[in-house]
């Protein structure tokens, strides 16, 4: 069922509906995040111009239609971010109720549609100043992008609503790199062409986007067994969301008849839990937890992390200049960053995980 406002919608100081629709959409857009999206095309334009975009008391000194990209990039992020939430019915981002859950499904989807057609204007209306073919290469890498997000999306609903739950490591390795590589690699992509002609590049910044795409969504899938008490969420939240994950497509091939006819009987019915702090949500979430365990499917998880950072930071090796390749390594190191060790001599991520230590 459609989920109605579950807080006072007209919370923002004016009762003009077109004001306070464009106040949310910005307030959401300004909220939360790492900005990492973003951060890769200022980075990435700095980096092929000689580093002159130091921050200083004026702001921050690299061109306008540079930063009003980089501003696109975060207003497809979370345009993304808002109909995620509504095809998961998450409850919570960044700490706070979600947008639909705050004011409803209908207008968190149009303020997802404003910042989609936000982020193309802020390209567009740059076009006299970037010259017509560099806004044309810009607005189709960035609609290329929009296309196979949605395209891996997609997949992933018409996963979770068929019948045949049958799911391949291959399969869901493919959704990822649809989901979540294409971002990295808009944002990498758009740089190098504000700093200048992109032909030299275009590979590596494809194939270095996808291996470092893949990467984060396999550490996020294994963030998720962890919980996360800042943004309110419980762990297993993909399990009761009923999600195809690399997780679950490696314990489809590991276990024995029989497990692999239970788990997907808990996922099947895991959305059937109205919330995720119920007994029969955690419940689940713990056998489901046991299952992977058994075939031993957090190691090779995490194992394959290690995998595409390698070849993530092999690409890397090869770039130049020295100053976009230690880009591209600290964009490894922080993308692909685990949860930090609390104390000497234990592992938090792995034990949460039942890694070996």
């Amino acid at each position: 069922p459609p989920h109605h406002p579950t807080t006072n919608p007209t919370h923002h100081p004016t009762t003009d509906p077109l004001a306070q629709h464009e106040a949310i959409a910005y307030e959401f857009l300004a909220k939360g995040g790492k900005r990492s999206r973003p951060l890769i095309t200022l980075a990435t334009y700095d980096a092929l111009t000689g580093g002159e975009g130091t921050l200083s008391a004026d702001g921050l000194n690299l061109p306008d239609p540079v930063k009003r990209t980089a501003l696109a990039i975060e207003a497809f992020h979370k345009a993304s971010l808002v109909h995620d939430d509504i095809e998961d019915d998450d409850a919570f981002r960044y700490g706070s109720p979600t947008l639909h859950r705050q004011y409803g499904i209908g207008t968190a989807i149009n303020i997802g549609d404003y910042l989609i057609g936000l982020g193309y204007r802020l390209v567009s209306r740059e076009r006299m100043a970037l010259g017509a073919e560099v806004a044309a290469d810009l607005l189709d890498k960035l609609a290329d992008a929009h296309l196979k997000l949605s395209e891996g999306q997609g997949a992933e609903l018409l996963w979770r609503d068929a019948v045949d739950k049958a799911l391949t490591p291959l399969d869901a390795l493919k959704i990822y790199a649809l989901k979540t590589a294409p971002a990295f690699e808009a944002a990498l992509y758009c740089g190098v062409r504000l700093a200048g002609p992109a032909e030299t590049y275009e590979k590596a910044v494809t194939d270095f986007s996808r291996h470092l795409g893949v990467a984060f969504q396999i550490l996020n899938d294994l963030k998720d067994w962890g919980g996360d008490a800042d943004n309110k969420l419980v762990a297993g939240q993909d399990v009761l969301a009923a999600r195809p994950t690399l997780l679950l497509a490696l314990a489809l091939e590991g276990l024995s008849a029989p497990e692999k006819a239970e788990l997907l009987g808990l996922i099947s019915a895991a959305r059937e839990h109205t919330s995720p702090d119920d007994t029969a949500a955690a419940d689940t979430v713990d056998r489901v937890r046991a299952l992977y365990q058994k075939a031993n499917v957090f190691a090779k998880a995490d194992a394959l992390v290690e995998k595409y950072r390698a070849r993530a930071e092999a690409l890397a090796d090869e770039v130049e200049p020295a100053e976009l390749r230690e880009l591209l390594y600290y964009l490894v190191d922080t993308v692909l960053e685990k949860t930090p060790v609390p104390e000497e001599g234990s592992n938090e991520f792995a034990v949460q995980l039942g890694l070996p230590k």
